[in-house]
């Protein structure tokens, strides 16, 4: 992400300092556990591919048998709590990977690093799957 702060709902991940918050809150978050976000977000509402994920945070595909991608994930969505009342969530693609999506009224506020704030409210998420 370029930017310094992205502020989910509750959620502050700082991008600078590789840490995020919730309610204020430090959570413990692994270094490749932000890798997996801040790749995640890179590629919001977007299918990605579980080979892209694996090849952007541990620099080579994983075996096809291997769960890490999916222990990461389950450790993430633990830790930032993202739960089915959020408006935040990491929905799995059968067969394909992952896609980070923002649901109804998540607002995101966006600190740029040399330029002003930017708020607004999230895009609708489009319901046909982006497989490209």
């Amino acid at each position: 992400m370029d930017c310094k702060y992205l502020y989910i709902d509750n959620i502050k991940i700082n991008f600078v300092r590789r840490t995020i918050e919730i309610d204020n809150k430090v959570v413990d978050v692994t270094p490749r556990e932000f890798d997996v976000v801040e790749f995640l977000l890179d590629n919001m509402n977007k299918v990605v591919p579980r080979q892209a994920i694996q090849e952007a945070v541990w620099g080579r595909e994983l075996g096809v048998s291997s769960r890490t991608l999916d222990t990461h994930i389950s450790r993430i969505r633990s830790k930032l709590q993202l739960e089915h009342d959020k408006n935040l969530r990491i929905i799995p693609i059968y067969a394909v990977g992952y896609r980070l999506v923002l649901f109804g009224a998540a607002m995101t506020h966006v600190e740029r690093h040399d330029a002003a704030p930017i708020v607004r409210a999230a895009p609708q998420p489009a319901m046909a799957a982006d497989y490209a």
